[in-house]
Formats: structure tokens, sequence, C-alpha cells
């Protein structure tokens, strides 16, 4: 009779490779149990390790946010195993380094190597070749990746350009601490930088980039922001402001507003899913908005359903709270 199943040893990762797995100790029988996964050959991960559903706060997390989790989880599995001449690139590379990209519609996760390595076989895996001279590799909390840069340039010809400006603006992204000059890190890279990796030598993509390029901001704080300042401009509406300090009549600093015409007093905030479900955040913009009004700005809050379902709606209320302040509809 089969005695109780020993539990997992508690010095072995949630993701492991079978050598690992003999280190402490575990032999390959007990990795056909039901609380392992096996996640690529040689690759496993504990049953309970996949990344929930759900946000810190109990609510799902949106489909982005998954994706993204579920890609995170898969490379680590794989790079226990993964070859030395090969790294993470595309969509998997962006993910790894929190880079706003669209999901695939799989989780397969993306590698590359520089020709003439040989590109691995596996499955769950989409791995490509690249001449050393188009591309240049970092390592990211422990992930061989593609540096942003790359990252963007090489998935240039995969994204519409909304999403290629997203990413564009979240690789130069100066994040800066409300009401001061400091960052809260360094960019990624700088616009220099994109230019520089264009500059590498031709391949697929490449007027995709160049046509980002002049539109490109280190201001941008998200996908949906990029997304809507994109649509501000293509409406043929005033080019807005980005990372606005907002302040009262005594220099008091009320907030930062993302999207704004400090000449109308106009802010434009898009509400993501963490201003709904955390309860500070939703504290403060309630608060941010009410301290706005009695500085007689005007908030616009723009939801996902707004930005991407009706965005003609929200064409319309743009409009018509511009013209409310003696905007005359002539662009800028």
């Amino acid at each position: 009779m089969t005695g109780p199943r020993l539990a997992l040893p508690a010095t072995l990762s949630d993701t492991f490779s079978v050598s690992e797995a003999r280190a402490c100790g575990v032999d390959r029988g007990r990795l056909r149990a039901g609380d392992v996964e096996s996640m690529f050959r040689g690759a496993y991960a504990r049953a309970g390790s996949v990344p929930s559903e759900e946000d810190e706060g109990g609510g799902v997390l949106h489909p982005r946010e998954r994706w993204r989790r579920r890609q995170l989880h898969r490379a680590d599995a794989y790079r226990r195993i993964m070859l030395s001449h090969v790294f993470f690139s595309g969509r998997t590379a962006a993910a790894i380094c929190d880079l706003p990209v669209p999901p695939r519609p799989t989780d397969d996760i993306e590698v590359a190597c520089v020709v003439p390595g040989q590109a691995p076989r596996v499955r769950g895996v989409l791995s490509a070749r690249v001449r050393e001279h188009l591309v240049s590799t970092t390592t990211h909390r422990g992930f061989r990746v593609t540096s942003p840069p790359s990252t963007w340039v090489m998935l240039a010809a995969d994204l519409a350009l909304p999403d290629l400006v997203a990413l564009g603006d979240a690789v130069i992204r100066r994040p800066r601490i409300a009401g001061t000059s400091r960052l809260e890190r360094q960019p990624f890279a700088t616009l220099e930088d994109l230019h520089a990796e264009i500059d590498r030598g031709r391949r697929p993509g490449l007027a995709a980039a160049r046509r980002a390029l002049p539109v490109l901001s280190p201001h941008s704080a998200s996908a949906p922001e990029s997304h809507l300042r994109l649509r501000l401009r293509e409406w043929g509406l005033p080019y807005p402001a980005l990372d606005v300090d907002v302040r009262d009549a005594s220099g008091r600093l009320l907030g930062c507003t993302e999207i704004a015409y400090p000449e109308f007093r106009v802010a434009f905030e898009y509400e993501g899913d963490h201003h709904r479900v955390s309860r500070a955040q939703w504290d403060r913009d309630i608060e941010k908005a009410r301290e706005y009004t009695a500085a007689r700005w005007i908030t616009v809050r723009v939801t996902a359903r707004l930005l991407y379902a009706t965005p003609e709606r929200l064409r319309g209320i743009a409009e018509a709270t511009l013209r409310s302040r003696d905007w005359s509809g002539g662009g800028s």
C-alpha cells in the first residue's frame, strides 16, 4: 500500500527544473503527483503557484494583467531550463519589464537567440533568431531579455500604432514625484536611444517605428493615457499638456493630472480599475475632484468604455467641455 505523499521541500522554489528538484531530494516519480504542474519539458511549478485571477482587493484582474502575470510565471519556469544563448523577447520581454502590450491570444512565451545560434523548439515557446547587430539584451530582475529599446523596435511590425506609441511612451517614461522635479526612477531609455535602435539596420516594422517616434512622450503614465492623447490629437483638439501639477490660487498642490489644458482649466482623468477597487484611491479621487472644482477646474472622467467602446461620445464631451471654457474649435 502506498504511503502518504511527502510535501515538496520548502527549499524548492515555486518553479523549478528537474535538476533543482533532485538537488532537494525530489525524484522524478514525485513530479507526477497532482500538486506539481509540468510547464515545459524539464521545468515544473507547484500547482498552487499559478497566478490568481483576483487582485489584492478581491476584484477580478483586468485581462491584460492576468495575461502578464501568467507570462511571468511561465517565463520563470522556462528560465530554469533556458540555454545560455537564448533570451526572452517580444511581448514576453515587455511583460517581464512591466511594459504595456496587448496580450497574445495564447500564453505561449517568446524567446530569441542571435544568429547562428539554434532557436529552441519547445511546445509553448515561440522562438526566433536575430542578427547580432540588430538587437541588444539586458538582465531585468534575473531574466535575460531584449533591452526595452530593442523590444520596442522588434514589436513595431506586430502592434497597431496606438499600442506602439503606448509601449514607446512607457520605455522613455520619466515618472515624476508630483509637485517636484524629482523622478521615482530613471527611465528605461531615452528618445535618442530609440532613434539609435532604429538606426541599427533594416528589419520589419521600421516604417511604423518611425511614424510613432514624433508623437512619443516621456510624460505619459499608462497605455490608456497614451491612447487618449492620440485620440485628442486625431479629433483636432488642442494638444494637451502632460503630467501637470494643479495648484490653487495660493500655490497649494491639489494633485497631478496626466492630461490637461491648463489655459482652460480642464483636466482629463482616466479611471482605471484600481480607481474602482482601491478604497484609498477612490477616496483620493473624490477629494481631488472636489478640490479641482473649488479651484474652478473642470474634470472629465474617462472610463475604458468611453475611450474604447464609445469614442465619439467622448469626443463630444471633450469638445463641449473645452468650448465651455472659450475654446474656439480651431485646434493648435
